[in-house]
């Protein structure tokens, strides 16, 4: 029984092999009565003048891998480009509002000692009036952060 389902095998790759030699149809382009282009793979009626058109002989896969890998690499740039844009932007932002924030603070901190009297609580909790100078001192720092955060 091994001998004949040797026999079998070769016998069915043989077949495969023949109708795989003809598996490469022509194609037929022709032009009907109205004007119509068509593509077939059998020929046109008798009467019909046809042109055979072969197929290509070998498709490149190595070129259009390259080709595709190429693209690939394209696209993961611009998408990279994309996201580091975007990260940028948001940094850009959050120092924007961080130095809103500063800014905000700076006023706040030169408007409390701008009043004629201002209180500082000391670390036991108690509060102290601060003397004109260090007042004054206050004031200047505090205009410097305005300065500076502000502009």
């Amino acid at each position: 029984m091994g001998l004949n389902n040797q026999y079998f095998r070769l016998f069915i790759f043989t077949v495969s092999f023949v109708f795989s030699i003809n598996s490469q149809a022509e194609m037929y382009k022709w032009v009907d009565e109205q004007g119509n282009t068509h593509y077939t793979q059998s020929p046109p009626p008798d009467d019909i003048k046809a042109e055979t058109i072969k197929p290509p002989s070998k498709v490149d896969t190595d070129g259009a891998t390259k080709t595709l890998e190429q693209k690939k690499k394209k696209v993961d740039d611009l998408r990279e480009k994309r996201i580091t844009s975007a990260e940028e932007k948001q940094k850009a932002e959050n120092d924007i509002r961080e130095k809103e924030e500063k800014c905000n603070q700076a006023k706040e901190r030169l408007a409390s000692y701008q009043r004629p009297r201002v209180s500082l609580e000391n670390p036991d909790g108690s509060l102290r009036v601060i003397p004109e100078e260090e007042r004054q001192v206050e004031i200047k720092k505090s205009q410097g952060y305005v300065t500076e955060f502000c502009q």
